[in-house]
């Protein structure tokens, strides 16, 4: 087994075809990627900056999520100040809805992906392990699962995009493993959406791994840790490493 190593932590690769060759891909574009953490900020920190990041960048409404998220989605090139903001909204969505931290990389080289095949739409999953590592969305837009959580039956068909490549760019699951009846009633709520948005977003029949709900699993923690010794040895690195990605103007 193939084992990868970041924060003198091991993880093991899953024995997938997609996850062996997304390993081998980010290893390929590592140099280029930016290490990110969303943890160590309160939540009133993380929407003060939002508002601010907002302002300075001509957004009347910083308190509507999927707008500020739309103005994203809607700038063809995005700069380094909308690609923070989006990244601090997704991180206010964390903190808001009370989901574990997280950390992982964000893709650097924009010209760096690598094509999912129908095959790879089988491995999308809505259960999260704790310490596994899983594939990032990587395009300009939401995938169903975001649509979904965030209640964005408004969105635009444009902006629907259901993942068809991959980045160099990955997150870790930081939290307890996601419990059966949570994830059913997940199921549901994508069903209710599938049906009012079929037709206006073209969208696959029930249970279709076209959908492709979720995110892909490629590496589970081969050292032995518990949940908060990693959180802890995570934030004790958190801005020390010369490819972090700094979220906040002010440090944090």
């Amino acid at each position: 087994m193939t084992t990868l190593s970041f924060n003198n932590l091991e993880w093991e690769v899953v024995d997938t075809l997609v996850a062996k060759r997304f390993a081998k891909f980010f290893k390929e574009n590592e140099h280029s990627c930016k290490e990110i953490f969303f943890m160590g900020e309160t939540e009133t920190q993380i929407k003060d900056e939002i508002t601010k990041l907002a302002f300075m960048l001509g957004i009347e409404d910083a308190e509507d999520m999927n707008k500020l998220h739309e103005v994203f989605a809607d700038n063809v090139n995005p700069d380094e100040d909308h690609s923070r903001l989006n990244n601090l909204i997704h991180y206010h969505e964390l903190v808001e809805n009370g989901f574990p931290p997280r950390w992982g990389y964000m893709f650097g080289d924009p010209n760096a992906k690598m094509k999912l095949f129908p095959a790879d739409y089988e491995h999308f999953t809505l259960t999260r392990e704790f310490g596994t590592l899983y594939i990032n969305y990587a395009h300009v837009g939401k995938h169903f699962a975001e649509i979904v959580f965030s209640n964005d039956f408004d969105i635009k068909k444009e902006q629907y995009r259901p993942q068809e490549y991959a980045r160099p760019s990955f997150m870790c699951w930081l939290g307890n493993p996601l419990e059966e009846k949570d994830v059913r009633e997940f199921k549901v709520r994508v069903e209710h959406a599938r049906q009012i948005l079929q037709e206006r977003l073209d969208l696959p029949e029930k249970d279709d791994p076209a959908l492709r709900v979720g995110y892909i699993p490629f590496a589970r923690l081969k050292t032995s840790i518990n949940n908060s010794e990693l959180v802890n040895t995570l934030l004790k690195v958190k801005g020390k490493n010369k490819n972090y990605m700094e979220l906040f103007d002010n440090g944090g």
